[in-house]
């Protein structure tokens, strides 16, 4: 356990970098509009399920010094094992964190909360781009918060028969034993369809067999199937080719130098990871006081520049460091974002691939 001095001081930091980022009017701005300890009326806890590794590790203690909510922390490796933990009995959670597609399941499911946009006047300062959801109009169940790409990271100094950042270097033998694959049917079924020129939403049954069978002919090469620790086999050097989401593959170079991230040629998928109230939240005050916390600029770039993450947030661009905001693997360009798929929602269809997975798991 870390020491209570180590901890004030990570706190400390984190304040300090808040501040930095944005010039010290988080002091006298209304950036701070309803977190302070004076929200008394809030209950004093909040339970949140998101993703590993997705927020700088002192936001959380900054946000209950400020309002004196304890916050309960819960996180999944897939969408699908989002959707798994709520179906299970979940309904303790107040906020969950589902990608595009995932949204608009659980909106179909009338598992989220509408939200009042009079009480995240934040939202105001999201990108263009997110406030036009094709999964959520008019955003009235989310709140965009991070997105990227589910590409490839590798070993630079590793030796691959394929021509370099495609996914065919999955199937070619050159990294046998040594690449991962995400614990996640769509991601991983979907990287296979595309590596054959099929579509990550394909709802052909001979694409989709093609696909899973190319699996199956190359899982043997594979170290594991696992979404939550692709930073520590990159960062050890144990994996030499990675599936990997790319603010995943951007914290493992901090302690991996060799590892290099790209958005394959054939294309990649692009997401957009959400802050939702379940409609069964108890507590819900707080959680709206979360999503504003987390929408104030220079707490939301003080979390992608840790996490390495894309941030959605347009007041929170310009503190991000400038080596992340200019690499075109993680802001790609206009010709990189053509070659990008959203998963989309397949309905009651997802139970084949729910089928092909089992089948791919268990050959």
């Amino acid at each position: 356990m870390m020491p209570q001095n180590a901890i004030n001081q990570s706190r400390r930091r984190f304040c300090s970098d808040i501040l930095r980022l944005w010039g010290g009017l988080a002091l006298t701005g209304p950036l701070l509009n309803g977190c302070t300890n004076q929200q008394d009326s809030f209950p004093k806890q909040l339970n949140i399920l998101n993703w590993a590794d997705c927020l700088h590790p002192d936001a959380i203690p900054e946000f209950e010094r400020r309002t004196g909510i304890k916050v309960v922390y819960d996180t999944f490796a897939s969408n699908e094992a989002l959707l798994a933990k709520i179906s299970a009995g979940g309904t303790r959670y107040d906020i969950v964190v589902p990608s595009s597609y995932m949204v608009k399941q659980l909106i179909k499911l009338d598992l989220l909360y509408p939200l009042d946009a009079d009480r995240l006047p934040g939202r105001k300062s999201l990108m263009d781009r997110f406030l036009h959801s094709t999964f959520d109009p008019g955003l009235a169940h989310c709140v965009p918060y991070t997105w990227g790409t589910t590409g490839m990271a590798y070993d630079k100094n590793a030796r691959f028969a394929s021509r370099p950042k495609s996914w065919q270097m999955f199937f070619d033998g050159s990294a046998r034993h040594r690449m991962t694959l995400l614990d996640d049917a769509r991601e991983a079924i979907g990287m296979a369809a595309k590596s054959l020129g099929f579509s990550y939403n394909t709802r052909d049954l001979g694409q989709l067999r093609q696909s899973v069978d190319r699996l199956i002919a190359h899982k043997a090469d594979a170290m594991c199937f696992s979404s939550d620790q692709v930073i520590t086999a990159l960062a050890s050097g144990d994996a030499h080719l990675s599936q990997v989401f790319s603010g995943d593959a951007y914290q493992a170079m901090r302690e991996n130098k060799n590892i290099g991230y790209a958005i394959p040629i054939e294309g990649a998928s692009i997401w957009t990871d959400n802050f939702c109230i379940l409609a069964t939240a108890p507590h819900k005050d707080a959680a709206y006081a979360w999503i504003q916390y987390m929408l104030e600029p220079a707490v939301a770039a003080a979390c992608a520049n840790y996490t390495r993450y894309a941030i959605a947030n347009a007041l929170a661009l310009p503190l991000i460091e400038s080596s992340l905001r200019d690499d075109p693997n993680l802001y790609p360009p206009d010709a990189v974002m053509a070659r990008l798929e959203e998963l989309a929602e397949i309905g009651s269809f997802v139970s084949v691939y729910d089928r092909l997975w089992t089948e791919l798991k268990c050959a």
